[in-house]
């Protein structure tokens, strides 16, 4: 008689491997209805900057293109670097920055005469940068607001204006986007394709973390001691989406590591879909103090829903559902989910 742990995994593959291919055609569904609802948008808006726009045709091509390519990416600084290309496309100058504490870290850059900015490091605790952190949406202004030294190196666009597109990853600004016109008139700018580029290439990134388990990750360096001038130079940095590892499962064979992150990746799953369908409750509770009073209901039907699945197994000594409330609803402060909350 075959082993049920056998028959268990062969199923468990052949059921991956369809729902796999389901996944990548329901994408694929996704993003052309995406494109068929902002196609109207982008036409009656045009371009955000001063320069002539492009054709709606082109630019649904070219976010067609873009998207299939930070699709088709798994590893962090291939996602980057296809938003950049697809950036490139909308902004004659665009480059992208890592938020390291109140620095930023330059990565890459697209269209400047120089494009090396690694090692470049701004401060990010004031003028746009600042508030595009703190607000956690696109601001513009003057380019000198972002970076005085930065435009001087580098030229000021030519209506001497900027943007800056926050990349928000698990609720951390991990990235700052730069965008300008360019020195020179008539580069045909569209900030809102920008933002919709910006705003996928943040699902996709959260999203890819949570498939990944292991491979290849994106090398980190550790985060300057402070920020300086344009012109400063420091060691490397490369992008990261400050993801967690969540907690430690120590050493145990694949079987039962693969157990627990699943138990892992489930539990964000539900702990998600709590905080996407009640944001109100999460900033009130987060405001008062009592986040698990105001999400009781929807959290304990939730852990219901989780210890069913994993209550009896190995893994539940975790406690993977608790430790995703704690961090995605109350920004890992557990005095946020008020005295009575069981964890």
């Amino acid at each position: 008689m075959a082993d049920l742990n056998q028959i268990r995994s062969s199923i468990e593959r052949a059921v991956s491997s369809r729902l796999t291919q389901q996944a990548d055609q329901f994408r694929k569904e996704v993003i052309e209805q995406v494109l068929r609802e902002i196609e109207p948008l982008l036409a009656s808006s045009g371009a955000s900057g001063p320069a002539q726009s492009l054709p709606v045709s082109s630019v649904s091509g070219i976010l067609s293109s873009t998207i299939s390519a930070i699709q088709a990416s798994t590893v962090q600084a291939d996602i980057l670097k296809a938003l950049l290309e697809g950036v490139s496309k909308f902004s004659a100058r665009t480059a992208l920055f890592v938020v390291r504490g109140t620095a930023l870290a330059g990565w890459q850059a697209r269209g400047f005469a120089d494009d090396n900015i690694r090692g470049l490091t701004l401060d990010g605790s004031k003028g746009l940068a600042a508030r595009a952190i703190q607000g956690r949406d696109r601001v513009s202004g003057a380019a000198t607001e972002f970076d005085a030294a930065f435009v001087q190196q580098h030229g000021a666009p030519a209506d001497r204006n900027a943007a800056l597109f926050p990349l928000v990853v698990r609720d951390k600004v991990a990235a700052i986007l730069y965008c300008d016109t360019g020195s020179k008139a008539g580069f045909p700018t569209d900030f809102s394709a920008i933002e919709v580029l910006a705003r996928y290439t943040c699902l996709w990134l959260e999203l890819a973390a949570g498939k990944k388990t292991s491979g290849p990750q994106v090398a980190e360096s550790s985060a300057p001691a402070s920020p300086s001038s344009a012109s400063a130079r420091t060691s490397s940095t490369a992008p990261t989406a400050s993801l967690d590892a969540g907690p430690e499962v120590g050493n145990q064979s694949a079987d039962e590591q693969e157990l627990h992150n699943k138990a892992q990746r489930f539990a964000k799953l539900l702990v998600d879909e709590i905080k996407l369908y009640n944001q109100s409750k999460v900033a009130e509770g987060k405001q008062n103090r009592d986040l698990y009073r105001v999400l009781r209901e929807d959290i304990e039907k939730s852990r219901a829903t989780y210890d069913k699945r994993y209550g009896g197994t190995p893994v539940a000594p975790a406690r993977y559902f608790d430790s995703e409330i704690v961090r995605i609803l109350a920004d890992n402060d557990r005095s946020l989910m008020g005295s009575d909350f069981p964890a």
